[in-house]
């Protein structure tokens, strides 16, 4: 029988820092040069890689056929995402953005943001709509394929789900750090604000997003697909909506809620230890065999043998 994979979330975490973060700091240096705007915007995209490379060489590179299999069959088996859940990863953020639009009119924001924003960001002298592709199509699927194709399974792997959530959360935040020196994206833009408070609020936002994003991505059989849907699904709302940053720090509160809700209603999930995905369920005991039946149904819908789901059907 072949051993077990061990998973290596340093390694992965340190070298996807380390494949982004050089690329995004040549790009600010390049942007300081006249004539270099289309090598910036290369090295950009080229960074907005690290997840998706550095995963996908640690999993090629494993030697083990478990987790190549397991991979691919998160990546394209529909049939571990629940439609219910689907649908309300496309919904939830359009109706909590404008839950935090309608509690923003007490503070004195204004109405027109119920419009579709006129415009985004742009990088490189990118188009509004160059900026939608990005943020709705291209960086949800490269991170997603890198963050849940490997980094979210090997925090879990060493931690319970609401420490390896959390950690991820702060991982993912830091990870945007150096975007703030670079003209034209989103968070260069929050710096250059006055209040300094809607930069914070923006590396604040992904950790309570962090965490329900990881409940939901467990919900699904870990499907990357679906960590794709409800990634393109945030950003959509942030990015088509022509919200305030007030009515921002609002849904910030507002997703932290809904992080909390979470953690308090599945209890018994948050506060699971370590799991390797890649390790067979072990045997049933009188104590357990509820969960473990329940969980051995939902465990059927993944074409890969062996391969356990730790949460009850809901």
């Amino acid at each position: 029988m072949p051993s077990l994979y061990e998973y290596r979330p340093v390694r992965f975490f340190t070298l996807t820092a380390v494949v982004t973060w050089v690329p995004w700091f040549l790009a600010v240096s390049a942007q300081s040069r006249p004539g270099m705007e289309a090598g910036a915007a290369l090295l950009m995209l080229g960074g907005l890689l690290g997840p998706l490379a550095v995963g996908l060489f640690l999993i090629m590179t494993s030697g083990n056929p478990a987790l190549k299999a397991d991979f691919k069959d998160r990546l394209v088996n529909l049939r571990r995402i629940r439609p219910t859940f689907l649908l309300t990863a496309v919904v939830m953020p359009l109706a909590v953005m404008a839950l935090a639009m309608g509690l923003s009119l007490a503070l004195g924001q204004s109405r027109d943001q119920f419009r579709l924003a006129d415009g985004a960001s742009s990088m490189g002298g990118a188009s509004s709509m160059g900026t939608v592709v990005l943020t709705m199509v291209l960086a949800p699927i490269i991170e997603e394929t890198g963050w849940r194709g490997y980094g979210v399974d090997s925090l879990r792997a060493k931690t319970g789900m609401l420490k390896a959530a959390v950690l991820f959360g702060v991982l993912w935040s830091a990870w945007h750090a150096p975007l703030v020196l670079i003209h034209g994206t989103y968070q260069n833009e929050l710096a250059r604000m006055e209040n300094p408070l809607f930069l914070v609020n923006f590396f604040v936002s992904v950790i309570p997003a962090a965490i329900i994003a990881n409940w939901f991505y467990e919900r699904n059989d870990r499907s990357i697909i679906f960590g794709v849907v409800l990634h393109s699904a945030l950003n959509g709302a942030a990015v088509l909506l022509n919200a305030s940053q007030v009515t921002k720090g609002i849904v910030t509160v507002l997703y932290a809620v809904i992080a909390v809700v979470l953690i308090m209603r599945d209890r018994a999930g948050f506060s699971a230890g370590p799991l390797n995905a890649l390790k067979p369920a072990a045997p049933s005991c009188s104590s357990l065999e509820p969960s473990i039946r329940a969980g051995s149904t939902r465990s059927s819908r993944s074409s890969i043998p062996g391969v356990r789901w730790p949460w009850p059907g809901s």
